[in-house]
């Protein structure tokens, strides 16, 4: 990539960053911040990041009074008031750098079965209208095994630069406007023309030995259509040699005052689960749970519960489904399948909750023969990442 100049402020922050972080190494758990509470992982560069609630009315006039993408908060984003510059054939050109987030820690391993990133971005297209040829660029990068900067991977967008009221946006590994333009014909670009809430997703495939492959997407929220997808691989990136784990997602240019992104999210490709314990439930009786589960694994997946006040005992046969989903402060499990309860076949929904210490892991069971239980893990534990 063409890599922009950075003022010694932003090599400061990177180098906090590293500090944050403990230094890259092993994949860190699932990252996830909906702007609920606070803007934790995100850091300002240049331009600052701040929570809003939704309906927030922005007086940029750029997506002003619209909802959330999900829950009652999500985040804008401010312009940097003293951009950088980086110099082209076209000549010279400002920097506008913009927030960033580190995931939850930088790592140098890349996981197995690979991992994503996603963000959610509001595209006010009627603003485009008055705002031709504004742009942002944003990257989700990564690291070589030593922790090292390696590549990025960047959705370019801007407005349209002859004002119809649309987005143009392609993907690539460059950025800034010295080295990026939505427009490139080599790039696929796409445009979209109605105003929304839209998922940026870069996918991160690839095995030991074998080359990386990220797949970027833009799917439009409200309807789940797919809008654009980009594939990106070069023959160098060799995973576990030159490849390591993820680095930042970062604006490395915004324009657009009050940009609204929403639902930042790294999480694995794999996902695994494990609890043991004594569960009491909400009505008193008490259980004694057992789960594992890894979906890019078939076999060991088991789910057992024995209750204490009746000695019914539960053991699955099989796993039909496994749903992970990370918030803030906690992680859930959703496995679904079939099994025995007392040797009659029954089907079964499993629910674990890893609240991350901060609070106890809650556990529920509910079996097609009408037994349930929920409460909370007394004794033992539950873990998810």
């Amino acid at each position: 990539m063409t890599k922009p100049i950075r003022p010694l402020s932003a090599i400061a922050l990177l180098g906090a960053l590293m500090a944050i972080s403990a230094q890259a190494s092993a994949p860190p758990g699932p990252y996830f911040n909906g702007f609920e509470k606070n803007t934790n992982g995100w850091f300002n560069e240049g331009g600052a990041i701040t929570r809003e609630p939704s309906g927030y009315v922005s007086p940029s006039g750029y997506a002003s009074g619209i909802a959330s993408a999900s829950g009652g908060y999500h985040a804008r984003l401010e312009v940097d008031p003293s951009p950088g510059t980086c110099s082209s054939a076209s000549g010279n050109h400002p920097i506008y750098y913009g927030p960033l987030t580190n995931w939850g820690g930088y790592s140098s391993t890349f996981p197995s079965g690979g991992y994503k990133t996603q963000l959610d971005i509001y595209l006010d297209v009627t603003w485009a209208i008055s705002h031709p040829d504004a742009r942002f660029d944003w990257s989700s990068a990564i690291n070589d095994p030593g922790g090292n900067f390696r590549r990025d991977f960047v959705f370019n967008a801007g407005t349209d630069p002859l004002g119809l009221p649309q987005f143009v946006i392609s993907g690539g590994n460059n950025s800034t406007r010295c080295g990026a333009d939505p427009s490139d014909p080599g790039h696929m670009p796409i445009l979209i023309t109605q105003s929304g809430w839209y998922t940026f997703e870069h996918s991160f495939n690839g095995t030991q030995g074998g080359a990386l492959s990220v797949t970027m997407t833009i799917t439009q929220k409200s309807t789940g259509t797919v809008m654009g997808t980009w594939v990106r691989s070069d023959p160098s990136d060799v995973v576990g040699v030159t490849v390591g784990g993820n680095r930042y997602g970062w604006f490395v240019q915004n324009e657009i005052a009050d940009l609204a992104v929403d639902n930042s999210l790294r999480t694995g490709v794999c996902h695994s689960g494990d609890g043991d314990g004594d569960v009491e439930g909400n009505d008193s009786r008490k259980a004694h749970m057992h789960f594992h589960k890894n979906t890019c694994e078939s076999s060991g997946e088991d789910v057992e519960e024995d209750d204490a006040d009746s000695g019914a005992h539960f053991q699955s046969t099989a796993i039909s489904s496994a749903t992970f989903a990370p918030d803030e402060d906690s992680e859930t499990a959703t496995l679904i399948g079939t099994g025995l309860h007392n040797g009659l076949p029954v089907g079964f929904t499993m629910v674990a909750v890893d609240n991350q210490g901060l609070a106890p892991a809650l556990y529920t069971l509910i079996l097609t023969d009408g037994y349930v239980i929920t409460g909370t893990v007394v004794t033992g534990g539950i873990a998810l990442e």
